[in-house]
């Protein structure tokens, strides 16, 4: 067995056993963390590259909070494969809409990505077991490749959509007149998958056209992306209303996804029926970090700061990944409080910089 099968092996058994749990035992995820590390530093050059100019090797760090990230710019200007990028059996592609360049995660399996996609999205949309019919605002697999998003979405249809769901944006229209009518015709609940974008352009258009719907009781909602810089940006709490009032959804049943090309798993900030304050909560396999831009280190508690990410599902790339969004951390999740565009903590840029100057 080589040893990246090996490692697979251990991180899907660790995915299955804390699948519905909110948290693993810190010492099962360290253990796992620090092996990832040595894995990846082993056999990513740009990254082994990055760690010894952040002064860090396996053996010399004793926590995941340790281990050297790099930041999503990274994913932009280096190929970061722990593996020979001949044998990528996927790329996924950032948009490209913050800046010119478009990020690249490669993967050499998609069954990490796929199993830890799954549970969590169950756990947080389908946490009453409904079975659904599934409607997306987005663009297919086949339509849109390297989209992880549109991936994401493909995986869902396949394996919990009854009957088998459809996709509405083709070349970034919406068929709006389809949707419609196929919305009309479900008498079951339903589950209405989007970016904050296409959803807010469906409301517009709903409005013009004075349509509101009463979608069956049980339809929820998940919408996912932001606006990322668009200048049609709007409120949750204005999108939600929207939604409940033009779609008859109600807002405990509308949920945020928080997913990124550069990582294997997703967040999410509610579970779909359940009232209550709402932050971001990962799988189990994952844990986030908020760091002071200013020091590189862990900020103080209720400070906001840089989210920093560690994915054990990301054995193909890097497991910690420092982003370029703020948040503040809460009881056992963290608020996403927007972008910060160009940000880089000092401690992670400083090892970059060095890194890209070679």
């Amino acid at each position: 067995m080589t040893a990246a099968a090996a490692l697979d092996r251990r991180i899907l058994s660790f995915i299955r056993r804390y699948a519905l749990a909110d948290r693993a035992p810190e010492a099962e995820f360290e253990a796992l963390a620090l092996d990832l590390f040595a894995y990846q530093f082993e056999r990513n050059p740009f990254y082994r590259r990055l760690s010894i100019a952040d002064g860090k090797e396996p053996g010399s760090v004793g926590s995941w909070k340790a281990v050297p990230a790099m930041p999503v710019a990274g994913f932009k200007e280096l190929v970061l494969a722990s593996f020979p990028k001949t044998k990528a059996v996927r790329v996924f592609r950032t948009s490209g809409t913050t800046s010119g360049a478009r990020g690249a995660h490669f993967f050499d399996t998609l069954a990490l990505y796929e199993a830890a996609l799954l549970p969590a999205f169950r756990r947080h949309l389908l946490p009453d077991g409904a079975s659904c019919r599934f409607f997306f605002l987005t663009a297919s697999p086949e339509e849109a490749p390297y989209s992880s998003l549109s991936h994401m979405m493909g995986v869902v249809n396949r394996a919990l959509s009854r009957p088998r769901g459809k996709f509405y944006v083709k070349k970034d229209d919406i068929l709006f007149e389809r949707l419609v009518e196929d919305l009309r015709a479900d008498k079951k609940p339903v589950a209405v998958l989007t970016t904050a974008f296409a959803l807010k352009a469906f409301l517009d258009r709903l409005t013009a056209a004075r349509i509101s719907f009463r979608l069956p009781r049980g339809s929820r909602l998940m919408e996912t992306g932001g606006f990322k810089g668009r200048a049609r940006a709007v409120s949750k709490r204005s999108l939600y209303a929207g939604v409940a009032k033009r779609l008859g959804i109600p807002a405990e049943f509308c949920v945020s996804e928080y997913g990124m090309t550069e990582l294997s798993s997703q967040f999410y900030d509610a579970m779909a029926g359940r009232k209550g304050a709402r932050f971001f909560r990962g799988p189990a396999w994952m844990r986030t970090l908020v760091v002071d831009p200013a020091t590189g280190r862990e900020a103080r508690k209720g400070r906001p700061g840089l989210l920093r990410h560690c994915d054990l599902a990301n054995r193909g790339s890097v497991a910690v990944v420092e982003t370029e969004d703020l948040g503040r951390a809460s009881e056992s999740g963290f608020e996403l409080l927007g972008r910060a565009p160009g940000a880089a903590s000092r401690g992670c840029s400083l090892a970059y910089e060095a890194l890209i100057r070679g």
